[in-house]
């Protein structure tokens, strides 16, 4: 272990149950470290377990909180230079003249967080011994660029996931402050090789920031299986439209075999869905199980035979964790070609389809892999071991560790 401390900035972990792909991180790098700071932006839910030399500080009591007429006056400097990437970087004129007023308040916002921040950074160790990491390139990554600009002494490195790398993602186009982040950033670890090369077509001059740090995932043994005459097929993602549940509901109808499909996972779509799935044939039947801690859900996939998992999404920045531990188990998988999916869903581990695919297409892809590859044991090893050789959470967090300090 180094004598460095880690400052860890997350949206809510360990609060809540989001952010759960950090239960697998957090406790290979606090092996790293004297001390590690998780931040949280926004203190929310249920505190989770953390390592024994992790604390959790909430440092900013109000974080929507604007700087005043005297803090502005006082960090003017780090405002405007913000400010004027912001504004280079708007798609268009009207974009910008449309956003102005609410890209304005959220970066004084982000600089009252700052000013805040600052003066509880290197209390403890100088800035030589302390390695600054936001999770991702979003509300804090902001706040440790005007850090930066406040205090040549800062380095931050930080990644990139989904909602925080795609342009396509965000409102008319325009990742607001990401040219900052980019600008700022000492280093931008990405979830994803599609990701990385997305990044890199928009900014060149840069490129030699951006780096593929996959996620990854625990080796909790293969689940059990035994073949059935009903399909046992499990999908976990929040309820939101890119989520593509419904697109799953709507393939259900083509199924003509028995089949158990449970869904792990809340969210906004969730009556909606619920109303869908109850003009289903006879022969589908739906286990809701809501949004659960993520040692349950772990727990569950080592006491239940599933025959498929399924991912439907639109859109994705890394490879989805969700898809990582079913493979994890030895579960075939099938998933459509959004963003980091393909590094993970081939030939070896299940079936990829087209963003684009029909839901009939689905339902027969559905039937054709349980039945098929997903009936036999060898292939369930292989889907094992390819997760292993890309997504074993210790070895992917142990080199993800050496990176950032490098």
């Amino acid at each position: 272990m180094s004598t460095r401390h880690l400052w860890l900035f997350t949206m809510r972990f360990p609060y809540g149950t989001g952010e759960a792909f950090l239960e697998n991180e957090l406790p290979v790098l606090a092996k790293h470290y004297t001390k590690v700071v998780v931040v949280p932006l926004f203190a929310e839910g249920a505190l989770r377990a953390v390592p024994a030399n992790v604390e959790v500080r909430n440092l900013v009591a109000k974080p929507y909180r604007s700087a005043g007429p005297v803090l502005m006056l006082k960090h003017w400097r780090a405002y405007r230079k913000a400010s004027t990437v912001v504004r280079a970087s708007a798609p268009n004129k009207q974009v910008l003249r449309e956003r102005w007023s609410t890209v304005r308040s959220q970066l004084r916002q982000a600089l009252n967080r700052a000013v805040v921040v600052a003066p509880q950074l290197f209390r403890e160790a100088s800035p030589e011994h302390t390695t600054l990491y936001s999770y991702w390139s979003a509300d804090w990554a902001t706040v440790l660029g005007l850090l930066k600009v406040l205090d040549p002494r800062v380095r931050f490195v930080s990644r990139m996931h989904g909602f925080d790398l795609y342009a396509d993602r965000a409102p008319q186009g325009w990742p607001v402050f990401q040219a900052f982040h980019v600008a700022q950033a000492e280093r931008i670890f990405v979830a994803s090789q599609a990701g990385a090369e997305d990044l890199i077509s928009r900014y060149p001059a840069q490129r030699d920031r951006f780096e593929v740090a996959h996620l990854g995932t625990h080796d909790h043994g293969a689940a059990p299986w035994e073949p059935a005459e009903e399909l046992r097929m499990v999908s976990c993602s929040n309820m939101v439209p890119l989520k593509r549940v419904d697109l799953l509901v709507e393939a259900l109808r083509y199924v003509e075999r028995p089949v158990q499909w449970t869904h792990f996972g809340d969210g906004p779509e969730l009556e909606r869905l619920r109303s869908l799935a109850q003009e289903l044939p006879a022969n589908i039947r739906v286990d809701w199980r809501g949004a659960v801690p993520n040692a349950e859900l772990i727990a569950w996939y080592q006491a239940h035979p599933v025959d498929l998992f399924v991912h439907l999404s639109v859109s994705e920045g890394g490879v989805p964790v969700a898809l990582q531990e079913a493979a994890s188990f030895g579960i075939p998988l099938l998933a459509t070609a959004a963003g980091g999916v393909p590094e993970l869903v081939d030939e070896r581990t299940g079936t990829l389809l087209p963003l684009d695919v029909e839901a009939r297409t689905v339902a027969e892809s559905m039937v054709r892999t349980a039945e098929g590859q997903g009936r036999s044991a060898t292939f369930r090893e292989g889907v094992r071991e390819t997760w292993c050789e890309r997504f074993l959470a210790d070895r992917n967090y142990e080199r993800f560790q050496q990176r950032i300090e490098r």
